[in-house]
């Protein structure tokens, strides 16, 4: 319980001495989510999160599905390279170090490897859901599937750009951290909905229908979606002794 009262004390203090810092590099967040939408592809907003209509998908021409990756592509790099900009800038607030020419440069090669991880686990989703389609357990073996996925890779972010892994080292030190430290992940996803929460009751207060979805969006990806990493980060950290 301390554990997780520090890290969260830690990522708190953080957020709010570098609440516009966070904010502008969180923008590309809010994009990453808009650009599937101005493609024809088979997507909504619910609940503040894009979705995706699989059972659509097969009455999509080559040319539907080639823009529809390309957006999805383009998506993806952009929520890469926001994950490795706020893990840079708690790996030298936390860590007491400059952020030097050195990490700025291997920036590139961490968003890589995040934006292939990332792409890796939704193909694997759109795979499982393709192959489960219309089974009677669909609805309990995809979220079960979703939901091991998601916990075993949750520290293969800062694994990558705190400690320059390999995505091989990444995934292992993640899965192994993840089953050494349930309370953290499940604090963690215990806040996570909190949040969504909250942002969706404030949208639907002040405003209804699409523009209370995208201002739930917007909240997300600016303000409650980049102070989660930083949350995600800092519990990474705790593995350090030197960095509590």
């Amino acid at each position: 319980m301390e554990e997780i009262k520090r890290v969260f004390q830690y990522s708190l203090d953080f957020y709010l001495n570098k609440v516009l810092l966070v904010a502008l590099f969180s923008v590309p967040f809010f994009l990453a989510f808009l650009v599937p939408l101005l493609v024809p592809a088979p997507t909504y907003l619910a609940a503040g999160s894009l979705f995706v209509r699989t059972g659509s998908l097969p009455e999509f021409s080559i040319f539907d599905l080639i823009i529809t990756g390309a957006a999805y592509i383009i998506a993806m790099f952009l929520i890469s390279d926001t994950i490795v900009n706020i893990n840079i800038l708690i790996r030298s607030r936390r860590t007491f170090t400059e952020t030097t020419q050195e990490m700025m440069s291997a920036i590139a090669n961490h968003a890589m490897k995040i934006f292939y991880i990332l792409t890796l686990v939704l193909l694997l989703h759109f795979i499982v859901q393709l192959l489960i389609y219309d089974l009677p357990f669909q609805s309990v073996i995809y979220p079960l599937f979703s939901f091991i996925v998601s916990y075993l890779l949750f520290f293969v972010a800062p694994a990558v750009v705190i400690d320059n892994c390999s995505l091989y080292d990444a995934i292992i030190i993640s899965a192994k951290l993840s089953l050494r430290k349930p309370m953290l992940v499940f604090s963690w996803l215990l806040v996570g909905a909190l949040l969504f929460i909250f942002s969706k009751v404030i949208g639907d207060i002040l405003f209804a229908g699409i523009f209370s979805q995208f201002l739930v969006l917007l909240l997300n990806a600016i303000v409650f979606l980049p102070f989660l990493i930083i949350l995600q980060t800092q519990m990474y950290m705790e593995k350090y002794p030197l960095a509590r």
